[in-house]
């Protein structure tokens, strides 16, 4: 139980670094009317890697801190995070779960279906539709370009942190539940 708090609160902090850097790089970018979201990044270390009840427990904790700042609904973000993490979960018992390129493959799918079902959500809310699709194609675009290039080292800084506060996942397997 202990591990599994100290496992959470490592990736949290982790889900922390990356909203900062998500916030700077959206600053910079606002001038472009560009926005860049990594969710996929959040969902895919603890689905392929960590148990169910704490890879669930870090994703869905993720998913109320990027709520908390959110012009959505509390909950949205964290429920979608929840639902893409069952997935990803269930599915990676086929899949070589140590690897970095399949960690990355990953969340650019999770990105990619998020994006499509927040898309589906709010784009009638929109006054201009075509607009607001072309506009949602563009931040899709650049969040796609950025988890390919941010994918590597988030999921070994992921790792890392794990390391460093002692409670690293076993590799090859998960713990059961």
């Amino acid at each position: 139980m202990f591990r599994d708090s100290r496992q959470v609160l490592a990736l949290l902090a982790c889900t922390g670094v990356l909203a900062a850097v998500l916030g700077q790089l959206n600053h910079a970018l606002a001038p472009l009317a560009l926005t860049v979201a990594a969710p996929g990044l959040l969902v895919a270390y603890a689905a392929l890697r960590l148990p169910t009840g704490t890879g669930l427990a870090v994703v869905f904790l993720s998913g109320l801190w990027l709520d908390a700042a959110a012009p959505t609904p509390f909950g949205r973000q964290a429920a979608l995070l929840g639902l893409a993490f069952c997935f990803l979960h269930n599915a990676a018992r086929r899949l070589p779960r140590d690897e970095t390129l399949v960690g990355v493959v990953s969340a650019l799918f999770i990105n990619l279906a998020l994006f499509v079902v927040a898309a589906v959500i709010d784009l009638g809310s929109l006054p201009d539709t075509t607009a607001g699709a072309l506009r949602l194609l563009a931040d899709l675009v650049a969040s796609q370009v950025f988890t390919t290039l941010v994918g590597p080292w988030f999921l070994a800084f992921q790792r890392g942190v794990l390391d460093l506060a002692g409670v690293p996942p076993p590799s090859g397997t998960r713990r059961p539940v």
